[in-house]
This record gives C-alpha cells, sequence and structure tokens, in this order.
C-alpha cells in the first residue's frame, strides 16, 4: 500500500490524466444511459391471454383454460400455473423458477403454444404479456369528438398507430375502443325456413362468396401471368346480389331471406375519454429505451401531425409513466444538491479549513461520474433504485474523502509542510480507511444471490453503491493528497468560521467524563444497550409492510365493482356518474374509463367490473397530492349503494397485482375441486375472518354469482327433425350474440359481415324458449323442441393452481399481519375439511413474508462476510465480535426511527438496512485502529509492552482514540445524515419512494454513534 502511494504521488500528472479521462468516459456514459422508473423487472413469469367473447366462465375453463395449462405444467423449469377464466376471457400465468431469463421463458411459452392453436376454439388467439411489458406502458391517450366515429376509428388504429410504430424506443402501440363498420344480414326466419335454408348454410355461402384463389400462370407471347382468382364480397350492394341455393337448387337472392344494413360491430366493452365515446391508444417502449425519450418523441409526433386528425378531434394524454420519472429525477437532483450543500457546510463547520473542504466538493462530482462508468457497463439505468443509490452516495463517497482529508489536515495543523503532510496522513490512515470502505462494500456482495421481489430492486442499488465506495477509496488515496499539495488556496477559512472547534472542545471534555463513568459501569452500558435492543424489537412489530412506498404519480385508479350479471348498459349508467363527479374536481385534467374487457387486450373483467384512470394536473397547477384527491373521492362515493370501489396508484397497482396475483396484501385462498364444496369452506372462513377485530372489508366472491342459462340439446330430438348441433349453436349466435360469418379486408378498415335475427319479424320468437329453429323441411320448430332449458348461478370467474381449483378471500389488516395469519392458521385448523381440500394466506403478504425470508438470509451472509474479512485483517476472532456490536445498535436505531416517522417495511427500507450493515462498521473500524496504536505507543512509553495488559493504559488509550477520532467520526456521520435529510424530511409533494430509505439510514447512524463512541471502548476495556 505505502509503495502505490508514493507512486502516485510521485506522478501526479498520470493520476490527473486518468481523472480526467474517468470524467469524460462518465459524462458519455451518462447521456447514453437508458432511464426508466425502476430497474429492469427481469421477473420469470408470463401471461396468456386469451379471448372468445360471448362465451361463459365455465366454457372459457373447459375450452381455453385447461388445455392451454396442461401444456404449460410439462415444461421443464416452470414452479406454479395458475389460471383465471371469466365471462369470454382466459388468463394462464407461467412462474418459471428465479433464474430464467423471461425471453427464454417468453420463447418456451411460445413453442407450446404452437402446438395446441388448433385445439383452441375459432376466434380463440392467445396474446403473451409479463410484468416488463406491463411497466412498459408509457403513455396513454384517449381519442374523441368527431361526428364519425368509425372513420376516427380507422384512422387511429390503421394509420395514427403504426406512424407512432415508427418512433424511436417504441415497441408497440395498442388501439382499443372506438366503432368498428359492419353489415348486418338480418335473417327473417320464417323467410329462410320458407327456402328450406338454416343459418349455417347461410353462413357458408358468404364465406364462400368471400375468397381469394391463385390459380397458377397464364403464358402468352412469351410473357408470363400470374392468375389471381378474386370472389371477395366489397360493398352491402354486393350482399344483397348474392345467390343462395335452396334444397332443390332454386337460387334465392340474399335479400329474399334476410335485410341488408351498414352500420357498426357490437362491441361488449365501453371505452370513454372524459365522457365521450373513445379511442385509446397504449403505448409501449422496448426495454432499453429512455421512457422520456419515448414519450417526448410521441408527443411530438401528435403535436406536429394534428393536420391527420379531422377537424374538432380532441386528443389528450390520460397516463404519462415519464411525468413520475420525471418528477422523481429533479426530486433525487434537488434532494443530491442540497444534501451535497448540507454535507459540505458540516464539513466546512467541523474543519474550519479551505483547502481540504474545496478538495469533498471536488471529488464528489467526480466519483460520481466514475459510478456512472461502471453502471453502464453492468448495463443499468437510471431509475429510482440506482439514482437512490447515488443520493446515499453522496454522503458515503465523502466518508472516505473525509477521513483522508481530515487526518492530512491534522498533519497539517503540526507545521508539517503540505507535501509531508499529505503522504504521512494518507499513509497512515490507509489501511484503516480501506479496511472500512471494503466491509462495506462487501455487505453489498451477498446481493448477487438474493433472488424474488427484492433481488430486482437491491441488485442494481448493491452494484451502484459498491462501485461508488471503491471509486471514491481510490480518489481518496489518489487525488485527495494530490490536491492537497497542489490547490494554490489558503490553507485556513476566517476565523469567524472555526466555531466547529469550539463545539469539538465542548463536547469531547463531557464525552471524555462519560467514558469514565461508562469504564466504572459496564453494566449499566449493557444493559442500556440491550433495554435499546428490547425496544427496537418492540416498535417492529405490528409495522405494515408493502412492496413500494407510495407514490404520487400525479394519476389515480379507481376501479369500481358492481354485482356479477350487471348488464353493461347499467354499468356504464353508474360509470358515466363516477367519471361526471370526477370530472368536477379542480385538480383533474382527464379521465379515462374501461368498463369490461376489449378483444386484443390484457383485461381480464367482466362489464360488472370497470376502471377510470385519472390523470392530474401537474403539481406545479394544483395545491392537493394525489391522497388529497382520494380522501375527496371517497367522500363523495361514500353514500352510493351497490358498488364497491378501491383506490390505487396506476403504477403501483400493476406492480402489487403483477407480483403476487392479488391487488391486495392479504388473502385467505381455499384449495380443492368442487366448487359447491369451496364456497361452503368460504363462508365458514369468512365467519372466522370477520370475528377477528384486525381483519377488515373482507370481500368474498362466491357470494356474488353470475346468471346463465344452460341450453343442453337432445340428439334424439335433432335427429327427429334432421337437424345438427351447428343448426342450433348458429342460430342461437345469431339471436343473442350477432355471428361474424366473414370479414371484408379493405386497404385501412375489417369490416365484418354479421348474420343476425330480425327480431321484428313475426317468427322471430320474444324469448329464448320460442327461438324459431329452421328445419330441412321447411318448418320452424322452437328450441324448447330440441332442448332442454334452465336457469342457474355460476361463479363470474373461475381460479386454479397447478391443476387445482382455487377460491380467494381478500381483506385489509390492521396492525401485525405475521401474529393476525397465525391466529388465522390457528383457526383454520379447527375446521373439519374433506379429503383434498386446504387452506392457505396469500396475497402480497406471501410474497413479502419470502423475500422478508430472504433479507434476513442476506443479512446473516452479510455479517458473516464482513466478520471473515475483519478477521482476515486483524488476526482475532474476538476484535470483529465487539466491531460487529454496531449493527444491531444501528437496526435499533433504523427501526425505532421508521416507527416514529410511520413507515411501512418495504423495498426502500431494505436498501436502508443492507447498507447501515456496511456502514455502522466504518467508523468502528478506524477507532479501533487508533486505539491499537495508542496502546502501542503508551506501553512502549511505560515500558509495558511485552504485557499490554495494564487497564489504565487501555482506558488512556481509548480516551485518546476517541478524542483524536471524535472529528472525523462526527464528519462522517454528519455528512451523511446531512445528504439525505432533505429526502428524509419529504419536501416534495410527489413520490416518498426515497424517504423510508433515508430514515432508516438517519436513524441507524444515529445510535451508530453511540456504540462507536461509548459502547465499543466500555466493552474492549
Amino acid at each position: 500500500m505505502r509503495d502505490f502511494l508514493q507512486t502516485m504521488g510521485r506522478r501526479p500528472i498520470v493520476v490527473l490524466i486518468l481523472m480526467l479521462a474517468l470524467t469524460l468516459a462518465g459524462i458519455g456514459s451518462a447521456d447514453q444511459m437508458p432511464v426508466g422508473l425502476f430497474p429492469d423487472l427481469n421477473v420469470p413469469l408470463v401471461n396468456i391471454i386469451t379471448h372468445l367473447p360471448g362465451a361463459s366462465a365455465e366454457n372459457i375453463e373447459f375450452l381455453v383454460s385447461r388445455p392451454i395449462e396442461s401444456q404449460m405444467q410439462s415444461i421443464p423449469g416452470v414452479q406454479r400455473v395458475s389460471s383465471v377464466s371469466a365471462e369470454g376471457i382466459s388468463r394462464v400465468t407461467i412462474q418459471f423458477a428465479w433464474g430464467t431469463r423471461v425471453q427464454d421463458a417468453w420463447m418456451i411459452v411460445q413453442a407450446r403454444l404452437a402446438r395446441l392453436r388448433s385445439l383452441l376454439p375459432q376466434g380463440a388467439t392467445p396474446r403473451l404479456e409479463n410484468i416488463g411489458t406491463t411497466l412498459q406502458e408509457v403513455c396513454d391517450y384517449v381519442v374523441y369528438g368527431v361526428d364519425d366515429p368509425v372513420a376516427l376509428t380507422n384512422l387511429v388504429r390503421y394509420k395514427i398507430a403504426g406512424r407512432i410504430n415508427e418512433v424511436p424506443g417504441v415497441a408497440s402501440v395498442d388501439v382499443i375502443g372506438g366503432e368498428e363498420r359492419a353489415f348486418f344480414v338480418r335473417v327473417r326466419p320464417e323467410a329462410l325456413d320458407a327456402a328450406r335454408l338454416s343459418i349455417p348454410n347461410l353462413v357458408r355461402t358468404l364465406q364462400k362468396y368471400n375468397s381469394l384463389e391463385s390459380a397458377g400462370y397464364y403464358e402468352d407471347a412469351g410473357r408470363e401471368y400470374r392468375i389471381r382468382a378474386e370472389g371477395r364480397i366489397r360493398t352491402i350492394e354486393d350482399l344483397k346480389h348474392l345467390a343462395l341455393s335452396d334444397r332443390d337448387g332454386t337460387s334465392v337472392p340474399l335479400s329474399a331471406v334476410a335485410t341488408l344494413s351498414e352500420g357498426v360491430r357490437p362491441k361488449h366493452y365501453t371505452v370513454t375519454g372524459n365522457g365521450h365515446p373513445a379511442v385509446a391508444l397504449l403505448v409501449r417502449k422496448q426495454p432499453s429505451a429512455n421512457t422520456t425519450d419515448v414519450v417526448a418523441a410521441v408527443d411530438k409526433f401528435l403535436s406536429e401531425n394534428r393536420s391527420l386528425f379531422p377537424h374538432g378531434t380532441i386528443v389528450q394524454k390520460y397516463y404519462d409513466q415519464s411525468e413520475i420519472v420525471h418528477e422523481s429525477q429533479h426530486e433525487i437532483l434537488e434532494d443530491m444538491v442540497l444534501g451535497a450543500g448540507i454535507a459540505i457546510a458540516v464539513l466546512a463547520f467541523f474543519l474550519g479549513a479551505f483547502r481540504p473542504t474545496l478538495i469533498v466538493v471536488i471529488t464528489i462530482p467526480l466519483t460520481l461520474l466514475g459510478t456512472i462508468v461502471i453502471m453502464r457497463f453492468f448495463g443499468l439505468s437510471f431509475n429510482v433504485i440506482t439514482m437512490s443509490a447515488l443520493v446515499l452516495s453522496i454522503g458515503m463517497i465523502v466518508d472516505d474523502t473525509i477521513v483522508v482529508a481530515e487526518n492530512i489536515h491534522r498533519h497539517s495543523s503540526k507545521g508539517l509542510s503540505p507535501i509531508d503532510a499529505a503522504w504521512r496522513g494518507t499513509v497512515e490512515i490507509a489501511a484503516a480507511d480501506t479496511a472500512g470502505t471494503v466491509t462495506t462494500a462487501a455487505a453489498f456482495l451477498p446481493l448477487v444471490f438474493i433472488t424474488g421481489i427484492f433481488g430486482l430492486f437491491l441488485k442494481p442499488f448493491g452494484v451502484t453503491i459498491s462501485s461508488a465506495l471503491m471509486i471514491s477509496l481510490l480518489f481518496s488515496l489518489t487525488l485527495v493528497p494530490i490536491l492537497f499539495c497542489r490547490l494554490p488556496v489558503a490553507q485556513r477559512l476566517p476565523r469567524e468560521s472555526r466555531a466547529g472547534e469550539h463545539v469539538l472542545r465542548l463536547l469531547q471534555e463531557p464525552l471524555l467524563s462519560l467514558l469514565d463513568f461508562c469504564f466504572d459501569h459496564r453494566k449499566v452500558v449493557v444493559g442500556a444497550a440491550a433495554l435499546g435492543g428490547v425496544a427496537g424489537v418492540l416498535c417492529s412489530l405490528g409495522m405494515n409492510v408493502a412492496v413500494l412506498p407510495p407514490i404520487d404519480e400525479g394519476g389515480i385508479l379507481v376501479e369500481y365493482t358492481l354485482p356479477p350479471g350487471t348488464s353493461l348498459t347499467q354499468s356504464n349508467r353508474l360509470g358515466a356518474e363516477l367519471v361526471k363527479t370526477v370530472l368536477s374536481d379542480p385538480a383533474v385534467a382527464c379521465v379515462f374509463r374501461m368498463s369490461g374487457s376489449p378483444e386484443g387486450g390484457f383485461q381480464i373483467e367482466g362489464v360488472n367490473l370497470g376502471e377510470i384512470l385519472i390523470k392530474l394536473k401537474k403539481r406545479t397547477l394544483r395545491r392537493r397530492s394525489a391522497d388529497d384527491v382520494i380522501r375527496t373521492l371517497r367522500k363523495s362515493f361514500d353514500g352510493l349503494e351497490g358498488a364497491v370501489l378501491v383506490y390505487h396508484q396506476p403504477t403501483q397497482e400493476k406492480m402489487d397485482e403483477s407480483f403476487s396475483g392479488l391487488p391486495a396484501v392479504f388473502g385467505v385462498t381455499i384449495y380443492g375441486d368442487d366448487e359447491e364444496e369451496l364456497e361452503k369452506i368460504a363462508g365458514q372462513v369468512e365467519k372466522i375472518m370477520a370475528a377477528d377485530p384486525a381483519i377488515s372489508n373482507i370481500v368474498n366472491n362466491t357470494k356474488f354469482k353470475a346468471s346463465q342459462v344452460d341450453v343442453r340439446i337432445d340428439p334424439a330430438k335433432l335427429e327427429r327433425f334432421h337437424l345438427e348441433p351447428e343448426d342450433v349453436f348458429q342460430t342461437l349466435k345469431a339471436a343473442h350474440q350477432d355471428l361474424v360469418a366473414t370479414s371484408i379486408i379493405k386497404p385501412r378498415e375489417t369490416v365484418s359481415v354479421i348474420v343476425t335475427l330480425d327480431h321484428n319479424s313475426a317468427t322471430a320468437g320474444s324469448d329464448l324458449v320460442n327461438l324459431p329453429i329452421g328445419t330441412y323441411q321447411g318448418t320452424l320448430v322452437p328450441l324448447s323442441a330440441v332442448a332442454s332449458i334452465s336457469r342457474r348461478k355460476t361463479p363470474s370467474a373461475l381460479h386454479r393452481l397447478n391443476g387445482q381449483r382455487e377460491l380467494t378471500l381478500i381483506a385489509e389488516v390492521e396492525g401485525n399481519i405475521p401474529s393476525v395469519a397465525a391466529h388465522l392458521k390457528k383457526s383454520f385448523r379447527t375446521l373439519s375439511l374433506p379429503s383434498g381440500y386446504s387452506i392457505s394466506i396469500s396475497g402480497q403478504y406471501k410474497v413479502l413474508m419470502r423475500s422478508a425470508l430472504d433479507l434476513v438470509l442476506l443479512l446473516a451472509g452479510a455479517i458473516l462476510l464482513i466478520y471473515f474479512i475483519l478477521v482476515l485483517q486483524t488476526g482475532s476472532g474476538m476484535r470483529p465480535i465487539l466491531i460487529l456490536v454496531t449493527v444491531p445498535t444501528a437496526l435499533t436505531g433504523a427501526v425505532v426511527a421508521l416507527r416514529l416517522f410511520n413507515q411501512a417495511l418495504d423495498v426502500s427500507v431494505a436498501l436502508g438496512v443492507i447498507t447501515l450493515v456496511g456502514v455502522a462498521v466504518n467508523n468502528a473500524i478506524v477507532l479501533l485502529d487508533f486505539a491499537d496504536r495508542s496502546l502501542v505507543r503508551l506501553e512502549m512509553q511505560h515500558g509495558n509492552a511485552a504485557g499490554g495488559l495494564d487497564r489504565t493504559l487501555r482506558i488512556n488509550a481509548f480516551k485518546e482514540a476517541v478524542s483524536i477520532r471524535l472529528r472525523p467520526i462526527l464528519l462522517t456521520s454528519l455528512t451523511t445524515i446531512g445528504a439525505l435529510i432533505p429526502a428524509a424530511l419529504a419536501l416534495h409533494t410527489g413520490s416518498h419512494i426515497f424517504q423510508p430509505f433515508a430514515i432508516t439510514v438517519i436513524g441507524g447512524l444515529t445510535t451508530s454513534l453511540f456504540a462507536t463512541l461509548i459502547l465499543i471502548p466500555t466493552l474492549a476495556i
């Protein structure tokens, strides 16, 4: 170490050139770094979304979900396959083992899907999505306000979306809502029957006359012509002239059996913008693209191409992830600058010297730029996690610089020349400084092995912090002494700026007196530390848990639920009332509403479910936070009957539901095969949950069922009338669903040809029982003549896990969730469950508990690794244990601080805890190193170098070490605390994602000061 430092000292130009190169590389890397909200969430989970409009939940399960499940369960490495089958839509979730790349999982699932596409019902087209694709939805727009909604929809779908796809960084654009043109063939049953034709005959004829074929090649005069045979339907007039052939071969014009008209295709969902029917554009970015750049480019395209839209068109953005990123970056940069200012002010106050203060100021941006180079090398991005790591690094990177600069300054104060003071002070402190930094960085090494949710956030954080620490160590041992020698600045600040020295003297005397008391009353000190630990444990009980801290995203997601079976008309009526109330709030800029599940979308909701996404005005234009607006909405909707409303932050809701599959922290899941038995057990479980005062707002969806009509065909009766099942099925669809016979493909439009019964016809039938089914003998028979018809209540959605049915009740829990879960498990054991049935706690809580266990193992691994490094450095097994006493003391302070500020345990807290494990031991290492040096010197002075057991000498050595190291210990702790104060106070109205982290570190560092200055010297004597 000494040789390396001397070599660097003799070649200052080389060091400065390397620093300049690193600075330029840092600027270039910062310019090329991707920017996003979160790190790359490489979660090995793939969702398969399949739409089959009009199908019941039971049919969806039988025809779609179960075939897909069976294929996916046999994939090697799959840990969990679950499914939700709802009306018209299926979602099958495949979770692979952690460590599987999402791209690999995606390709495997696609390959398996290719095997079974032919087994799925006609019209069922699976789509894939994962958490990454969900969170890469960076901006959404609504388009409305013109008289021709069909033309507007075609413009957005076939022109605007395609042009936006060409914007750099855009991965895909989904279009939902709007209207599509359709040709309607309204069949008169009596006319069709008179021609002795059926609905299937009509459908096959329409398909036959709407086709294209290639007919080979034709040669003429030495040239070859490709033959293209076309028999497509183009206009409504083509349909009118279409001829049908009856049983006798007689041609019957289509217009003789049906009324032909043009209109819009019916849809079983609704999309509105600010209460008006609208088309929505959902823009997803490429994984490596900058969120802010993509959104800005899309905004620019829409602004520059307003002429593409018809006059009067309104285009509004209702979701913008870049605003969250901008706000977060702005807040981080403000906190970083303010925190750095506080740290520098603390440094200048206690040092009272200009040169070391200026050196620290210079090294801060250089260290950050060097860190960015390493971040770029590891493929990281600028996001809330890595940026928060950089905020913390402001306080931590100055620690190394402060330790070296303060020691150099101390030697300089003794009259040494700048060069002698610089290198003597650097060499003296280098070993202890390196040991402290290495042990701090070592705390992040176990992050390489952690999996699960926390691993996705902790790994980028650990790489960023470790990189900053190692760069700061390198600068402190090379650049700092060179700058100390070469900077032509005044050595000391004006006399009035030396108040820090007086403060230190005022602190030293009572501190040394307190140490004398502690040395004589060790049991009191140990008892006080133990009581502090007990207080920390008690404070941790009952704390809330979450994945992320609350974020003001500038938007609110309101989900409303009506009883299953509610019609789309009734759902729209309530939704329109809600939107009207929301729009009256002055803080609201735009409102998007959707009821049901658009074909091609990723939602799995019936028309009784709806979501209202509210975009708030920019924070500079509103006085209230998102939480304030939510409280206002709760009050406005409080008296609403027949609906359950849940409030979320849009992006956070995507994260929560993606990680756990449930939009709730706590749930109870029952497993079994029979739906009726599951519902019976669910009632018993609900009673047990309701008896616990800590549980509220229990949602048991088995109480609310959808209404269903079962039509069971009798084969014998069909045979009597010479009918086939297809005749009945297609007639039912034509009567109640609108049967799409074929589609007319145009350059920028797809027109559906829909066969439906003309309900104005005298024989159309007024109800399902009397629905006329045409026979080939020229007669009409009612549906009841060939099938039994019954009504019943069915579940609105069917859930399965690994091939077994499941049913989940969700609830809100106040207080200590683990103790509530343990109490419930005990109560559930009193239930007499049938064979094959079981109950477990689920929801985000289950995921969080697994992550908490991972975190505990991670902390244990970090402490063990630090202990191992300290053993190698000290050659002792007991000295490292003494140093590690600071860790539980720091954690106690962190927990107490979190409790005082009413913070939940989340990822942000986990980041702070990991940081504390490494930071807390830093000052202890340097203090013990100085105490050992002082002890050796005192023993030599008193002729006791051989024994070294004299208690008085030990006490004097530690008092001397505390006296000398008080200033750097205070400086390193207070600068780190000062750098985090802006984030801890949450001065902004926006994101509070950094507040728990800052509070954790500040609380831990505060109590670790007690451990370093009082507890360790007391235990070491």
